[in-house]
């Protein structure tokens, strides 16, 4: 507001106007961003206020009078090295008065908890991520750039300093072939204890914060082994230089904490490359919008969650729609392809529906808001996705609990390798050195990121093509299934059934059947309903007065002047079929969808409804064919129609005239037969069917997602989808296994190796961090290839 009032020409001045000057002395405005922050907590502990105390009954049941109030909050946690700093973070959390539930995904730097606002607050909560050592920022808030820069200036600093203990360290170590005297010994050791103890205070601050936190809550981690490691060698180092040896190690020390720093800064870039998708997805819900009023008709930029149902609000080029609703006026194209996966501009005119999240490349819009917020195509699919990356897999929990007994058993196997070098008569130096190698070679993050990075990927590539994923183990799922059955209106064919002929069977008009129809089909969604109802509008065809409506799965039934009307499938009508004479044009168009219709217990007409296949639907089920899939075709249309599809498709495994429960059936009886199947349909009217399937897949229809029973959702409608969620699934589990396999592996031969004394401790931190950065690698290869 105070951009455009009138006093204020240049909006960089809007803080000199004598409005926001009194905004502030009055309070209307906080006069900081400390004030701001404790005002946000305040208002959502006001909005709870409402909030009843709940008492104990003498039974010792609570009781209140109404429900308690719950929040969600999402967060960026920036500075977590490892699976063992989400542990810690979703404990702490956890045990902490006021939240409810709480999971944080190291994969994607994310935190999403579930709060009561009376107990806590967001900037409680951000309070105790940040007591844990890490930086937790509200969405919107971005100082990824500025990590980076001090990040990269400690590994700057270290890496120097760690340069010139190695040269320093290297002229100590000629003392091992010639003689030096203690006034030399004590020149080149002393500079080399100062730059290494600014190495290790300076470049291993964080690291240190990291592996105290993870022993205080026994969530031991990789820093916990180099922390002890390092220490280890700089201490003994320390020994030695206070007696006047040469055996000093400040430059293993040194470089442990540099090449942790480098493998770190390496990991976050190609982390950041596995989520690049995934931040842009997350970017669509744009924070502003330009609502029209009658005071602004050309609209004025607000906070996008000011945008309500039923708000006009304006979008020009370049510019993403905030809401979900319908072009009032304006005509152009628009890039859906965030969201469908579709990279062709799709054009729009005055009428169409339009998505949020859709990017405007061409003409100026005027819309009307249907859906905003949570509520909008790209609120639920943000919130599926978070909720579908937040969510473990049963191995992955095992990994977890794995991985707080690997670095205490790593930590006793090179003490244990130590105390064994000792009692063979090695030296304490070469002891103390192989002990160290065992901590630092074995690396529990690539264990326990294996499976994290790779969903990260799998649901982003996911994304990319146009598939929403609800729950990851869909990805495990899809590549188990060996039969597929696919629904027929809206799967298979567009589902944009047109009404393409009335054919009076009795003493009826055309008119009168039709004004019937839409007595019965008026209050109805279904999509003749709505077919029916349009083609009266058109022929301006009035409604008839009509009572005791009763509609049931497959019909409507009514009373009009006194008659029993009846409107649905064959099975609907199926004794005043059998009592009405032969009905040829019932029998010659099973590429058509019929409609019957009786008027006092006479078939008096027929509505005949045409559909269309899809474009992709015959190649895409060719392709699972050809890769050995059994498909079968069901609907709720009359058989005849469904096997004509079918056949037109070539799927020789056709039922029509199905229920959603008989559909249900139909799948159970499959899985009896030992088959793993896959439901592809209708999100909310397939629901029986695809709850009843081992995996089930929903094609978008517009249809509130939120609504839908499915783990994935085909967000482009195209069959083609299906397919690529195959190979893409196939893909996935391939990098799991070969993520989880190297990390095995390498554990298993890397610890030996150093136990033996053939690595020194550099060479085996180098080793460490390499196989962490193989396995983010192998994982960049699946989107590279995607």
């Amino acid at each position: 507001m105070l951009m455009e009032a009138t006093d204020s020409p240049d909006p960089d001045s809007f803080r000199e106007t004598e409005l926001f000057k009194r905004c502030q002395e009055i309070g209307i405005i906080p006069s900081s961003e400390d004030d701001l922050v404790e005002r946000a907590g305040s208002q959502e502990l006001e909005a709870a206020a409402q909030k009843p105390r709940v008492s104990v009954r003498e039974d010792g049941y609570q009781e209140s009078d109404v429900n308690e109030v719950t929040l969600s909050l999402n967060l960026q946690v920036n500075q977590m090295w490892c699976p063992a700093c989400a542990w810690v973070i979703e404990e702490t959390l956890r045990r902490t008065p006021g939240i409810i539930s709480a999971s944080c995904n190291f994969a994607t730097d994310r935190v999403r908890c579930d709060y009561d606002p009376v107990l806590t607050s967001p900037q409680r909560i951000i309070d105790s991520i940040k007591g844990l050592g890490y930086e937790a920022l509200l969405p919107g808030e971005e100082t990824e750039a500025r990590e980076r820069k001090v990040e990269f200036i400690r590994f700057v600093v270290s890496a120097l300093l760690t340069m010139n203990v190695m040269m320093l360290s290297f002229a100590l170590y000629s003392g091992f072939f010639t003689e030096f005297s203690p006034e030399t010994i004590q020149k080149l050791s002393w500079p080399t204890f100062v730059l290494a103890s600014v190495v290790l205070i300076y470049g291993g601050r964080n690291i240190y914060r990291r592996a105290w936190i993870g022993i205080s809550t026994a969530a031991f981690s990789m820093e916990t082994l180099i922390t002890v490691g390092s220490f280890s060698a700089y201490f003994y180092s320390i020994y030695g230089l206070l007696s006047g040896s040469i055996h000093l190690y400040f430059d293993t020390a040194s470089m442990l904490i540099t090449l942790v720093l480098l493998g770190k800064l390496l990991e976050r870039r190609a982390k950041a490359e596995v989520q690049e998708d995934l931040a842009n997805f997350f970017s669509l819900r744009p924070s502003k919008a330009k609502i029209c009023s009658e005071q602004y008709p050309r609209g004025r930029y607000v906070a996008a969650e000011h945008l309500r149902q039923g708000d006009i609000f304006r979008v020009e080029e370049s510019e993403v729609l905030a809401a979900d609703g319908f072009i009032l006026d304006g005509e152009g194209a628009v890039d859906e392809s965030s969201l469908t996966g579709e990279p062709l501009p799709i054009t729009k005119k005055t009428g169409d529906p339009v998505k949020s999240g859709s990017k405007v490349i061409q003409g100026t819009f005027e819309i009307r808001a249907e859906r905003v917020g949570e509520d909008s195509v790209v609120g639920q699919m943000i919130a599926i996705m978070e909720k579908a990356l937040g969510e473990r897999t049963p191995f992955e929990g095992k990994a977890e609990r794995a991985l707080q007994w690997f670095v205490p058993v790593i930590i006793a196997l090179g003490v244990g390798t130590g105390l064994i070098c000792l009692l063979s008569g090695l030296s304490l130096d070469k002891a103390m050195i192989r002990a160290v190698t065992v901590m630092v070679i074995s690396c529990p993050c690539t264990l326990g990121i294996a499976i994290p990075m790779t969903r990260v990927a799998g649901i982003s590539l996911a994304g990319r093509k146009g598939i929403l994923v609800r729950d990851f183990i869909s990805f495990e799922q899809a590549d188990r299934v060996n039969a597929f059955v696919l629904d027929k209106t809206g799967t298979v064919t567009k589902g944009q059934w047109s009404l393409r002929e009335i054919i009076a069977l009795d003493s009826l008009s055309e008119a009168e059947l039709l004004a019937l129809a839409a007595s019965l089909e008026n209050e109805s969604d279904h999509l003749i309903a709505a077919e029916i109802t349009r083609e009266a509008a058109r022929r301006q065809v009035q409604p008839l007065s009509v009572e005791g409506v009763e509609v049931s799965e497959n019909g409507v039934s009514g009373v009009v002047t006194d008659r029993k009307v009846k409107i649905g499938s064959r099975r609907f009508l199926a004794a005043e079929l059998e009592a009405s004479p032969d009905l040829p044009v019932a029998e010659n168009r099973p590429e058509h969808s019929l409609v019957f219709m009786s008027y006092a217990g006479r078939v008096c007409g027929v509505f005949v409804f045409g559909d269309e296949l899809k474009p992709n639907s015959i190649q895409a089920v060719s392709r699972l064919h050809g890769a050995g899939y059994r498909v079968a075709l069901v609907s709720g249309d009359d058989d005849q129609t469904t096997k004509a599809i079918a056949k037109e498709v070539e799927i020789d495994e056709a039922q029509g005239g199905k229920l959603p429960q008989e559909k249900a059936s139909f799948i159970a009886a499959l899985q009896q037969q030992g088959q793993l199947v896959a439901m592809v349909g209708d999100g909310i009217n397939d629901a029986p069917a695809l709850v009843q399937a081992d995996l089930a897949i929903a094609v978008h229809s517009g249809s509130d997602l939120g609504k839908e029973a499915a783990d994935l959702t085909l967000m482009r409608g195209d069959l083609l989808q299906l397919w690529d969620f195959v190979l893409l699934a196939k893909e996935v589990k391939k990098k799991i296994h070969q993520n989880l396999g190297f990390s095995f592996i390498y554990n298993l031969v890397s610890i030996p190796i150093a136990m033996s004394g053939l690595l020194t401790p550099p060479i085996a931190v180098s080793a460490m961090l390499l196989s962490s950065l193989s396995v983010i690698g192998n994982t960049i290869l699946l989107l590279k290839k995607g």
